[in-house]
């Protein structure tokens, strides 16, 4: 029987602050028309993932992390060998446009920068692992980990004791600042359990302009399930990145520091945001990017405060990541001599708008068994029906979170 070799953790925390804690070197993404284009691989696999997960999902809301899964992915190419490989490079985009130096290169670049782009914006990115020590798991694939996602990595005797599993559980709390405190239990682990990867992202950012809270109002909303409801809605008048089509209003809001923003998209009434989200790829979001201009716009736009999981193993599958949950044809050998595959692929997500700026997590578990002339008057921008909320890095475009937003609800 083949065995169980790890649980992966994959977490993501985005909050509104003040401003950034302490002094830090400021750095830049500095990347090579080649890295851009991982970028924009790496989005199509952001907008593949979400048109999968959102094609006959019963809830109204979909919260996702592409850059969690993406990157947790990422850690497994390193041990993953011939079809196995390939076909995980293959969903989140890379193909074979790149060798595995330079995929790693490119997560080493985010892992190194993305927290150091402005001093408004904290952003901690953590890797550990937790390795049985009596499981023959190949040092290459650990320097791997350790080199290019800055691992910290931990010996343990079995995954059976408690304590173990606390310090898993501890090591994610610290690292997003409470929020979400358990990523592990009894029941997600056996006596084959050989290894755990964990990935943390920590993110704090506030509007450039902040909405005032006495401009917040009841508002109807119109649901993805065609009721319709009450729901506070933020409002605010601005010159903002501004574009639309036939088919849509897109709008962005950036965060302090200019480095990271928001995309809100609404699509025309009547078009089902599902269906709508299908046509998304890399190429159309830069069209969509590249056709705005800087109007005054009217926006009204809803709190909410949601939460969303999903088990990913079967949209892994269906995006074409089959072999890696075979246990006949799985190839980790460049992890282990002795055979294993992915049991389940799992994240956990929540996410947070309000006046002040925005709050979201994701924790994604994989456990392996082993553009234009100025209007006249304000547009206006009013968020009462399904919309789709990006959240990405604004020089090069990397995306960390895609959400839509079919029910806004605010949780206690």
């Amino acid at each position: 029987m083949k065995k169980i070799l790890f649980i992966a953790v994959s977490l993501c925390l985005f909050v509104s602050c003040e401003k950034g804690n302490g002094v830090k070197e400021l750095k830049q993404l500095q990347f090579t028309s080649e890295e851009q284009e991982l970028v924009n691989h790496c989005n199509d696999f952001s907008f593949n993932l979400l048109a999968q997960v959102a094609n006959g999902e019963q809830k109204e809301n979909v919260i996702l992390s592409p850059l969690s899964a993406s990157m947790l992915l990422g850690m497994l190419m390193n041990g993953a060998d011939t079809q196995t490989l390939m076909q995980i490079q293959n969903v989140t985009g890379f193909d074979d446009k790149a060798s595995m130096d330079e995929i790693n290169a490119w997560y080493r670049q985010l892992i190194d920068v993305l927290p150091a782009l402005d001093h408004y914006t904290n952003l901690n990115i953590a890797n550990g692992i937790w390795a049985r020590e009596d499981f023959p798991f190949k040092e290459t694939f650990m320097e791997e980990c350790k080199q290019n996602f800055d691992a910290q990595t931990k010996n343990v005797p079995t995954f059976l004791d408690s304590k173990v599993l606390d310090d898993i559980n501890r090591f994610a709390a610290q690292q997003t600042n409470n929020r979400i405190k358990k990523v592990i239990d009894e029941q997600m682990v056996n006596s084959e359990t050989v290894m755990i990867l964990l990935n943390a992202l920590y993110f704090k950012a506030m509007w450039l302009d902040k909405f005032k809270k006495e401009n917040t109002k009841p508002h109807p909303f119109t649901t993805l399930n065609g009721e319709q409801i009450q729901t506070d809605m933020m409002r605010q008048t601005h010159d903002w990145s501004y574009g639309e089509s036939d088919d849509y209003q897109f709008l962005q809001l950036p965060y302090k520091g200019g480095k990271y923003c928001a995309n809100i998209i609404l699509p025309a009434k009547g078009i089902d945001i599902r269906e709508w989200v299908k046509t998304l790829n890399a190429e159309r979001w830069q069209q969509i990017l590249y056709k705005t201009f800087y109007p005054e716009v009217s926006l009204e736009l809803p709190k909410f405060s949601l939460s969303y999981d999903r088990m990913l193993t079967d949209d892994l599958k269906a995006l074409g990541m089959k072999d890696a949950f075979n246990p006949l044809v799985a190839d980790f050998s460049r992890l282990s001599e002795f055979p294993s595959y992915v049991s389940f692929i799992k994240q956990y997500t929540f996410m947070q708008v309000d006046e002040e700026g925005t709050e979201a997590a994701a924790v994604t578990i994989g456990g392996m068994y082993a553009e234009s002339a100025m209007p006249e008057e304000p547009r206006e921008f009013i968020v009462d029906r399904p919309f789709l909320f990006v959240i990405r890095e604004c020089t090069y475009g990397t995306i960390l979170f895609t959400a839509i937003i079919g029910h806004p609800e605010w949780q206690k």
